[in-house]
């Protein structure tokens, strides 16, 4: 921590593909998710860093998912509430809902929603899950 430098082996890992589901097309890639073992001196550095520095790390209130103790009750009222504002002011709602479980990192936020604002959706609300 006092150079800044991790070695290059903390971000080595071996990657296991498991079935997703036994019974079903074991031919098929989509029917395997993969897993990667780190080396477990990285995770023990990772729980360190952690323990230390947790409590500066902070997520946005706007994001609902991937935090602890929250499940997807806030994310359904709120998609409610936002429906619910714009049909009662006689305004047409447009939602897309996107799986970007296999893509997330790999898609460019802000073309997706420059394409949906030149398409005439002006209130946006887009879900991730």
């Amino acid at each position: 921590m006092k150079h800044s430098h991790l070695p290059d082996e903390f971000g080595q890992g071996i990657i296991i593909h498991l079935v997703k589901d036994k019974h079903g097309d074991i031919s098929s890639s989509d029917n395997y998710r993969g897993i990667t073992i780190s080396p477990v001196i990285s995770k023990v550095f990772e729980v360190c860093l952690l323990n230390k520095f947790g409590s500066f790390l902070e997520s946005n209130d706007l994001q609902l998912g991937f935090k602890k103790k929250i499940g997807c009750g806030p994310g359904v009222y709120l998609l409610q509430n936002v429906t619910d504002y714009f049909s009662c002011r006689n305004s047409l709602v447009f939602m897309a809902s996107l799986d970007a479980s296999k893509a997330f990192d790999r898609i460019n936020h802000e073309k997706l929603f420059a394409k949906l604002y030149e398409r005439g959706a002006p209130h946006v609300l887009l879900v991730y899950y």
